[in-house]
């Protein structure tokens, strides 16, 4: 395995740990083997139901953009791709990584490297569309339901800030997506730069432009030819991704439902999606630490604080280690298998 995820995975393991140490002290309750019991394996089975069901729907959304252009891609090729590409943004700072690993493995199912980025381009701006459109709906539901946003203040700035830059981040990619041929016009600047051209050597602004060059022709002539089928299978992967944000949503749902917790659905929708976009900006791998703080602190207002603690231990392990412990596996397996291969002489 590569030395940065096995680095990212024992900093994610240590700053998650500490973070629940802190949250459990502060709330000041320890819990015991009768809180455990009260948890329902239903529940528990259901929650990591919808956990894998986010991966289906990355495959069936990598699988439709793939027939969009004339190829193929298996259900369990998909899978695969999907939970590996979520395994390595999982272990790396800023949730980076994932999309150049499923570019790769998809260039590896047979895909060209223009097809390949398009397919995963499209996939992330459909899936950034999606994030916007829940959070503007959980948004508008609390307002038009006049209950209020149980937030702290502190947290309703950081929220709303890290929202703006979100749609601006989006906004910006939109810009960009609708004439690739404008990356290199944003980039060459940066790349021509005193500090980045004495970095990338003599030559090498050239060089990384003529790549970029390269990629957005591959990349222009991956969606000119699918254009007209792509704006079906686009509202179709738009549907897909606002379905897999809901299922992810609906993990803590019913975690506090199993708890016996009565958050109004609007409130844990609103927190969840904004939180998952503070995300994008936390620097340690899978916001590690930061996620473990910013979810207690985000639901301390709905949730018991006896029950804090034990809310956020379950949330993180239904999802972001049993993330890991899938991946984990998969990538294992996959470099047992390769190794156990006959090489040719």
């Amino acid at each position: 395995m590569d030395a940065r995820l096995v680095r990212g995975l024992i900093i994610a393991l240590i700053l998650g740990t500490v973070a629940l140490l802190v949250v459990f002290k502060i709330s000041g309750v320890n819990v015991t083997w009768s809180d455990l019991m009260r948890i329902d394996p239903i529940v528990v089975a259901v929650a990591l139901a919808l956990v894998a069901a986010t991966w289906v729907f990355d495959s069936l959304r990598m699988s439709a953009l793939v027939r969009a252009m004339g190829e193929n891609l298996g259900f369990w090729s998909g899978i695969r791709v999907a939970i590996t590409g979520v395994f390595v943004a999982s272990l790396m700072p800023f949730n980076a990584g994932g999309e150049p690993m499923q570019i790769y493995l998809l260039r590896n199912e047979g895909l060209s490297m223009g097809q390949a980025s398009a397919v995963v381009a499209v996939k992330t701006f459909c899936n950034a569309l999606a994030k916007v459109i829940v959070a503007f709906t959980a948004s508008s539901w609390i307002v038009l339901s006049g209950i209020g946003w149980r937030v702290p203040s502190q947290m309703k700035v950081v929220l709303l800030t890290a929202y703006s830059l979100y749609v601006a981040f989006f906004l910006f990619a939109l810009f960009l997506m609708a004439d690739p041929r404008r990356i290199e016009t944003v980039v060459a600047p940066i790349l021509r730069s005193r500090i980045v051209a004495r970095f990338l050597g003599d030559g090498g602004p050239e060089r990384v432009l003529r790549s970029i060059r390269k990629w957005t022709a591959e990349f222009e002539t991956s969606l000119d030819g699918t254009r007209r089928r792509l704006r079906w299978t686009l509202l179709a992967v738009i549907y897909l991704s606002v379905a897999g944000w809901l299922a992810l949503i609906l993990v803590p749902t019913m975690i506090l439902a199993a708890l016996g917790i009565g958050a109004p659905s609007e409130q844990v929708m609103a927190n969840v999606i904004l939180f998952h976009m503070i995300s994008s900006y936390v620097p340690t791998p899978g916001a590690s630490g930061a996620a473990e703080l910013g979810f207690a602190e985000l639901f301390r207002m709905v949730i018991p604080p006896a029950l804090i603690g034990l809310t956020v231990a379950l949330w993180r392990l239904l999802t972001y280690y049993f993330t890991l412990m899938v991946g984990g596996a998969l990538t294992i397996g996959q470099l047992l298998r390769r190794a156990m291969e006959p090489t040719e002489e």
